[in-house]
């Protein structure tokens, strides 16, 4: 039987009450109070967009989750990539929150998570000028990020979370395995 059978992806649904969502936990407190508290708030607002997993072998529990916006990062921030002649601000996507339930990592779901994002960037680049994927990665994420492709634009520091990003060419050659 395959370890994610039944795990299913879908668009967030602000109105709906998803099983175990108050009590999701991937051992990181920011990401887990801003699901128990924030989350729905945040994209009933239009803030951000978010897509969720679910264990639809277990009452479609709220297993991980991701959160994506528009986002313009200082030309300056991006000095790291100089890629000649670019305006002050430039365009890209966020990746804001990305986080999986501890009972359900090392399954490869994180990745899931991050292959979505990122193919929900390059089609949203297909319709309006997005340059690439930032995101702020925290000490636990850090290399995850790095293996797939994104470049700090600071020096990590301690626990306090490290700017990242990946060009929109880039992500388009991505190959997920």
């Amino acid at each position: 039987m395959n370890d994610n059978e039944g795990i299913v992806l879908e668009l967030y649904n602000p109105d709906k009450t998803y099983t175990s969502q108050k009590r999701f936990d991937c051992e990181n407190k920011t990401i887990n109070k801003f699901v128990a508290s924030s989350l729905k708030k945040q994209v009933r607002q239009n803030l951000s967009q978010c897509f969720v997993l679910l264990d639809t072998n277990n009452e479609d529990r709220f297993i991980g989750f991701y959160t994506l916006s528009s986002f313009a990062i200082d030309v300056a921030d991006l000095t790291i990539l100089s890629g000649g002649s670019l305006p002050s601000r430039i365009p890209c996507s966020r990746l804001i929150m990305l986080g999986v339930d501890k009972e359900y990592k090392k399954r490869g779901l994180g990745k899931l998570l991050l292959k979505n994002a990122i193919q929900k960037t390059i089609k949203a680049a297909e319709q309006i000028g997005i340059y690439g994927l930032f995101l702020d990665a925290d000490e636990a994420a850090y290399s995850f990020y790095i293996e797939h492709g994104f470049i700090a634009l600071q020096e990590k520091t301690g626990q306090k979370p490290t700017p990242m990003f990946i060009h929109i060419d880039t992500l388009r050659g991505l190959v997920f395995k």
